[in-house]
């Protein structure tokens, strides 16, 4: 059985516009749904939320839009998880080559690393 071509960003960034969404993963292709209308009231909720605190403090821009993200090469020291199914949000923090598990919000608001003096509440993302 033959091997499949890993494809590169330079092979994503010229696949031709064809109203679809695309993502790369280790080098395969997976073609994206389109978010609802529960993904995108999470996306405003928490969107709005980190907004505000990252820039009244100067630490950076937020962007809620689909954006091209190169994972691979930024080594992004925390990433989080939001579950609408658990109405949870899950922090992940790189410790090394791995990522461990750094915090979860359910039920009741708390920070979420690396914003601590930021409360995340996760019934807030689905009302």
């Amino acid at each position: 059985m033959p091997k499949r071509a890993l494809l590169t960003y330079s092979d994503y960034a010229a696949l031709p516009d064809d109203g679809r969404r695309y993502e790369l993963h280790r080098g395969e292709l997976w073609a994206i749904p389109t978010p609802g209308t529960r993904h995108q009231r999470a996306i405003i909720a928490l969107g709005s939320r980190l907004y505000d605190h990252v820039r009244a403090r100067g630490l950076g821009e937020v962007l809620v839009a689909p954006t091209d993200c190169i994972l691979s090469n930024v080594g992004v020291p925390y990433y989080w998880i939001v579950d609408p199914e658990s109405h949870s949000v899950e922090a992940y923090t790189l410790t090394g080559a791995a990522y461990a598990l750094a915090g979860r919000v359910a039920g009741e608001p708390a920070p979420l690393p690396p914003f601590s003096d930021l409360t995340i509440d996760p019934a807030a993302l689905w009302s």
